[in-house]
C-alpha cells in the first residue's frame, strides 16, 4: 500500500468502477463511499462489483463504506422541490441527489484525514445537470474549501473505453449500479439554470457538512 489515499464515490456501475481502477494505477489506496440516497431500487450487485476490485487490486482497497443519505437527500433537494421548480423552471433533483453524496463524502474524509476524492463523472454522460461542468467546478471548489481535492479521472473516456478498460482488467462489463426512482424523469437544463441552483443550496450543504462534523466530534 502506498502513502496516498482516496475516498471515491462508488456506485458498482461501470464509470465509478473504471473510476476506482484508474486511481489505484496512479498509486492510491481507495476508500469506497457507496450512498443509499432512499430513492435506489436495490439489485444487491454492487458486492459483485466489489469483490472483483478486492480480488485484483486486493490491499490496495481499504474498506468499501455504505451510507444511508435519505436525509441529506431531503434536506437539500426534496423539502424545497416545490419552490425550486417554480423558481428554475425545471427538475434538478438528481444535481440536488449528488451535492447530498459529496456532502456526506465530506464528512467521511475530514473524519478520516483524507484529502482525495474521484468519481465516475464523464463528458458523454453530460447531459445529467449533475455531471456538467459546471457542476464539476462547483463541487471542485466546495472540496477545496475542506482542503480537499476533487478529481474526475475518466472525464474525457467514451463508453466503449470505458467499458473494455474494465474488462482489459478481468471484470463483467455489464452495469450493475442500483435503479433510480428518478432515472430519466426530467429535462435537461441550461448551464445559467444549473450553476444558480448550485449557488442556492450552497449555505445549506456547508450547514449540513459542519453538522455532520460535530456530531462525529462529540461521539
Amino acid at each position: 500500500m502506498s502513502g496516498k489515499t482516496a475516498a471515491i464515490l462508488f456506485s458498482g456501475g461501470l464509470d465509478s468502477s473504471l473510476a476506482v481502477c484508474d486511481m489505484i494505477e496512479k498509486g492510491y489506496n481507495v476508500h469506497l463511499l457507496h450512498c443509499d440516497t432512499g430513492a435506489l431500487i436495490s439489485n444487491n450487485l454492487i458486492s459483485i462489483r466489489y469483490n472483483e476490485l478486492k480480488k485484483t487490486y486486493d490491499k490496495c482497497i481499504v474498506e468499501l463504506y455504505e451510507r444511508n443519505i435519505s436525509g441529506l437527500f431531503r434536506r437539500i433537494a426534496l423539502v424545497s422541490l416545490e419552490e425550486d421548480i417554480k423558481t428554475y423552471g425545471v427538475s434538478l433533483i438528481c444535481v440536488g441527489c449528488k451535492l447530498a453524496m459529496h456532502v456526506q463524502c465530506i464528512i467521511y474524509c475530514k473524519n478520516n484525514g483524507i484529502k482525495c476524492v474521484a468519481d465516475g463523472s464523464t463528458e458523454r454522460q453530460k447531459r445529467y445537470g449533475e455531471q456538467r461542468e459546471v457542476s464539476l467546478e462547483f463541487i471542485k471548489k466546495l472540496y477545496q474549501e475542506y482542503d480537499i481535492e476533487y478529481k474526475n479521472p475518466i472525464y474525457n473516456l467514451d463508453k466503449k473505453e470505458i467499458k473494455y478498460g474494465l474488462f482489459d482488467r478481468g471484470m463483467t462489463i455489464q452495469p450493475l449500479e442500483d435503479t433510480c426512482l428518478f432515472s430519466n424523469t426530467f429535462s435537461i437544463a441550461e448551464d445559467e439554470t444549473i450553476e444558480k441552483y448550485l449557488d442556492s443550496k450552497k449555505v445549506i450543504c456547508k450547514k449540513l457538512v459542519e453538522r455532520g462534523l460535530a456530531h462525529e466530534k462529540n461521539r
